[in-house]
């Protein structure tokens, strides 16, 4: 029985060293796209509607939300192991 959970452990702590990979794997196209946006959207001029500003400010916060909630699931798998 016990080699079971030890099979189960070793499976849950490959996942989350998978979910630690892609999350370091898509972070640079994460980046890029949202420099991108910003560049088009021309973020950086000081005249440009509050909507716009809206829309500057989320497309800049998207990229550290989805690669924390990644890693976000990550730690909570290893979490899981743990307890």
């Amino acid at each position: 029985m016990k080699s079971k959970k030890g099979m189960a452990a070793i499976y849950y702590f490959m996942i989350a060293i998978l979910f630690f990979v892609v999350g370091l794997a898509i972070a640079p196209a994460l980046i890029n796209t949202s420099d991108e946006s910003q560049t088009e959207l021309d973020c950086t001029n000081s005249s440009i509607s509050n909507q716009d500003k809206s829309v500057c400010y989320q497309i800049d916060s998207m990229a550290p939300v989805y690669i924390g909630i990644i890693f976000g699931l990550g730690g909570i798998i290893i979490a899981r192991l743990i307890a």
